[in-house]
């Protein structure tokens, strides 16, 4: 640019972008750089794409757990249980693993089953005396079972499943695009430290 002469205007980034575009008929653009661009583009279709079929694995994940949760709901039973002794704060072991959360209110019960009378520590709402009756949940053998995940656990989890899944995918051709782009730019620097040799050579 000459002593005088305006600046040349900038040009916006969708132009710009445009003209990078493998169709573009800027004579500069080696093959190579078309390769390129095409590489690029394709690796933007295919994140976009991930997003449909990572929704598609989050409804299958959460409807699969919403059946399970109801399989579960419907083998429970409720039945009384009488406390042996005063609700304390559980510890936090594996044997009072089977407890809603964040309760921490637990006691020694007895209740009945069709194979006869079980004990254990059972979990409670609210502190409770001994001998007090209160209400669990056991399976048809009379097992105390643990709580059901409801609908907002399952959509919690489904939806955790559906990002993991687009974000490992989506990660892995982000980074095979990236180790692309730097190989074709290392190559780009290359040939051209070669051209301008060749073109700071003085002809024979």
């Amino acid at each position: 640019m000459r002593r005088g002469e305006p600046a040349p205007a900038p040009v916006a980034a969708p132009i710009r972008w445009w003209r990078l575009c493998p169709w573009s008929r800027n004579h500069l653009m080696r093959f190579s750089d078309r390769v390129e661009a095409t590489l690029m583009l394709l690796t933007a279709t295919v994140v976009l794409l991930l997003i449909p079929v990572a929704a598609a694995f989050g409804t299958a994940t959460h409807t699969q757990l919403e059946h399970q949760a109801h399989t579960l709901r419907a083998g429970v039973h409720l039945v009384p249980a009488v406390l042996l002794a005063d609700t304390y704060l559980a510890p936090d072991s594996p044997e009072y693993a089977i407890r809603p959360v964040g309760s921490q209110n637990t006691a020694r019960a007895r209740w009945s089953t069709p194979g006869g009378e079980r004990t254990g520590a059972v979990p409670t709402d609210t502190p409770g005396k001994a001998g007090q009756t209160i209400t669990i949940s056991v399976d048809a053998d009379g097992n105390l079972t643990g709580p059901i995940p409801d609908s907002r656990e399952n959509t919690v989890v489904a939806f955790t499943a559906a990002f993991g899944l687009w974000a490992l995918t989506a990660g892995t051709v982000l980074l095979t695009a990236a180790l692309a782009h730097t190989l074709f730019h290392r190559n780009r620097l290359r040939r051209w430290a070669h051209e301008w040799k060749q073109f700071d050579t003085p002809p024979r």
